[in-house]
């Protein structure tokens, strides 16, 4: 047995060093099973017995066994919320399968209605055109000049305008009445009337372009037809070469209701858009692409 001298720090032996710390109780196994080892594999001044071998290793079991526990625990708890996230994927995969059905009926279902709404568009803006053409549209006749009776207004004033020896009988006038649009800049609202016959309301049209310009107590008066205002936008886009062809006395006009016709080298077109008016005309007239 050695004496310590003094200055020496005190050695214990393995199984010292497990006791004190078991009754420390401040270290987990792990610590333990680890301080263990070391001690066993540096202290070698102190004999490694098969004892304290044995008990080292109880004690490194028991930390990996604990350790292996908690790893099977949260696997476990891992596995069991996969199962659950790969269920709501299986059912959110089917929701959207179904989904995707029901938004390829829809589609085709919209196609079919946005064909059929189209076609009943062109059917209803046809019929508005028909139930027009038998009406005129007055521009130019001053407010109130009607004196609360538009329709012998408008019976007597055609005659007065175009020359009473063109009408053979009485101008028959089945309604008329002003725009419901209020004046604006001080200018009358238009007269709307309806001729009892279509052919007189084509003859109508026909004195007021061949008399132009026409004139009512000392204010210039304009007759057209009565269009839709679908009808009117269709005319508008053929504006540009309307003017266009008046500037080269190019003969043109429309057909009901917005077929632009040209006549020009004593060759007729009739056409739907101004792109097809745009090629034959400059097919047809040779200085038509010289800008005015």
């Amino acid at each position: 047995m050695t004496r310590r001298g003094k200055g020496q720090k005190s050695e214990r032996s393995p199984c010292e060093k497990d006791f004190v710390e078991k009754d420390a109780g401040a270290e987990t196994a792990e610590q333990a099973g680890a301080k263990a080892a070391s001690a066993i594999a540096v202290d070698f001044e102190v004999p490694a017995t098969n004892e304290n071998i044995l008990a080292a290793m109880r004690q490194m079991k028991s930390a990996v066994d604990n350790g292996f526990d908690e790893l099977k625990g949260s696997l476990s708890s891992l596995k069991s919320a996969l199962s659950a996230v790969s269920d709501r994927v299986s059912k959110t995969e089917d929701a959207i399968e179904t989904h995707e059905k029901h938004l390829d009926e829809l589609e085709r279902r919209h196609e079919s209605l946005a064909s059929q709404c189209m076609l009943q568009q062109a059917k209803l803006d046809d019929l508005e055109a028909h139930s027009r053409r038998q009406n005129i549209c007055i521009i130019g006749i001053k407010e109130k000049a009607e004196n609360g009776r538009p329709t012998e207004f408008v019976t007597k004033l055609l005659p007065e305008l175009l020359g009473e020896e063109h009408f053979d009988h009485p101008v028959d006038v089945d309604r008329a009445h002003r725009t419901a649009a209020p004046a604006k800049d001080g200018k009358p609202r238009a007269i709307i009337a309806r001729l009892y016959r279509f052919q007189v309301k084509e003859l109508v049209l026909r004195l007021e372009r061949e008399k132009a310009p026409l004139r009512y107590d000392g204010r210039p008066v304009y007759i057209f037809p009565d269009l839709t205002s679908a009808t009117m936008k269709k005319r508008m886009a053929f504006q540009h070469i309307k003017e266009k062809c008046r500037a080269r006395n190019i003969r043109c006009g429309f057909r009901h209701p917005a077929r632009f016709v040209v006549a020009v080298n004593d060759n007729t077109g009739t056409f739907s858009t101004p792109a097809e008016a745009e090629t034959f005309l400059s097919r047809e007239a040779q200085d038509w692409d010289t800008d005015i």
